[in-house]
């Protein structure tokens, strides 16, 4: 039993065999309208009716995000933290900066006192 082989969902050879719509009209690349693909559900033969209307209620429910206010105290609190990163490391950086500054003055300024005696 283990070592058979299933062959219920093998590709058949022949591209012809699968039933695909082709001809004028027929754009693979486009997706189709939703009454295109109530149509499509209408014709399909082996599902039960049971299932072909749960499809169709799939289909047409609308599909709305609808956001809480958790939802914008996530993205606001995940934007103060990028934001705290980013100032962090500029001050961090304004202080790195400065204090090579001060210290490039200090050292000019004993050169200097060092010159005059």
């Amino acid at each position: 039993m283990a070592d058979e082989v299933v062959q219920d969902n093998v590709l058949p050879e022949n591209p012809e065999e699968l039933n695909v719509p082709q001809g004028e009209g027929f754009d693979p690349s486009k997706m189709p309208s939703l009454e295109e693909l109530l149509k499509m559900v209408d014709g399909m033969q082996d599902m039960s009716e049971e299932e072909r209307n749960e499809l169709r209620a799939a289909l047409l429910k609308p599909d709305r995000v609808t956001l809480t206010a958790g939802d914008y105290i996530v993205f606001i609190t995940m934007i103060s933290i990028i934001l705290l990163v980013f100032a962090f490391f500029g001050y961090k950086l304004y202080k790195s900066l400065t204090e090579k500054d001060r210290k490039r003055e200090e050292k000019l300024k004993a050169k200097q006192a060092k010159k005059k005696k």
